[in-house]
């Protein structure tokens, strides 16, 4: 099974080596005795396509008997080398010294490896890397400062690791085209929903309020009768769950409600909520958004929870402090 999954993986990445022949390095032909014999150490090192003399080293199926003195055996070849495979090796932060002149690497997997922060520090001068796989390592927010003169990365991949939103957030700034995947399970996020009638066609914002890259149109989310429009989904499922901590990054986004509210919205706006606290999230509550229950004023952090409560008005009841349950109007 293990096999037949890399042959997939190299097919892949031969097939793009071709399509993308000209993003290759012109390089001379690479040592045979090299790569007889990190083949011979377990790794399946050969070239990308037939028309480019760049190669492939993967060491990922010979696993933890892969360790840092393995590496030496690429310094003849490193010129060639545009795609090196490492995961679920024994490699250490130190081995990394052994790939740090491979300056043509477009392409490397560090995922389910000891590496940390220490070991990202030997990356810096990688400038043709596009893709960084580090999940399962020991990285965390500290060494991603390694990365941020790494002009040319596109794809970075930290599940399971010690990075936060706000380290992610911090490279984004150095890296404004960095994708950086952080494993977010978008499907658990909440669903955006549909506009309603009245809304704006139109996001009233160009940059993400999450990251602050440039938006995606097909990517919104409306709030209080406005859309917002986000780089992604990770992002807009970030705001559905917390739009209050972004709404002040959105530009272009009124606080007035865009729709004229009618006169018996206005007079339950007016009353003063019996809650402090969202039923639904535990929240500060927005006096923006609130439901008349049973005669008394209920408010929410979000227009999210609002609809929640609508729907199913008992089953978050219990949790509104202030509601009078005796109160049968």
């Amino acid at each position: 099974m293990k096999t037949a999954l890399f042959v997939l993986s190299f097919v892949a990445l031969a097939a793009l080596a071709a399509a993308q022949d000209d993003g290759l390095p012109k390089v001379g032909t690479a040592d045979a005795k090299a790569l007889e014999k990190l083949n011979a150490a377990g790794a399946l090192a050969m070239p990308l396509a037939a028309s480019t003399n760049a190669i492939s080293v993967n060491f990922s199926m010979a696993g933890s008997k892969i360790n840092d003195a393995a590496l030496a055996d690429l310094k003849p070849v490193a010129e060639q080398i545009v795609s090196l495979n490492l995961a679920g090796t024994g490699i250490t932060d130190a081995g990394l010294a052994q790939i740090a002149g491979l300056k043509n690497l477009q392409k490397l997997h560090l995922e389910k490896t000891a590496v940390g922060d220490d070991g990202l520090a030997h990356l810096k001068g990688l400038s043709e890397l596009r893709y960084l796989n580090l999940y399962s390592s020991k990285v965390t927010d500290k060494g991603l400062a390694h990365l941020s003169g790494l002009a040319k990365l596109q794809n970075l991949y930290v599940w399971q690791t010690g990075v936060t939103e706000a380290g992610a957030t911090g490279l984004v700034k150095s890296l404004p085209k960095v994708d950086i995947n952080r494993g977010v399970d978008v499907t658990k996020l909440p669903e955006p929903p549909k506009a309603p009638e009245g809304a704006a066609a139109k996001p009233v914002n160009a940059k993400c309020p999450v990251l602050g890259k440039d938006i995606d149109a097909a990517v919104t989310f409306t709030y209080k009768n406005q859309l917002i429009a986000f780089c992604c989904k990770d992002c807009c499922g970030k705001f559905a769950k917390e739009p209050e901590k972004f709404i002040a990054k959105v530009d272009g986004f009124k606080a007035e409600p865009a729709k004229e509210e009618k006169k018996a919205d206005k007079k339950k706006a007016d009353a003063k909520p019996v809650n402090a606290k969202c039923p639904i999230s535990g929240r500060d509550v927005d006096a923006a958004a609130t439901f008349t229950y049973k005669s008394q004023v209920i408010a929410f952090c979000c227009d999210n929870c609002k609809g929640k409560f609508e729907k199913e008005p008992e089953k978050f009841i219990a949790k509104v402090e202030g509601f009078k349950a005796e109160d049968k109007k």
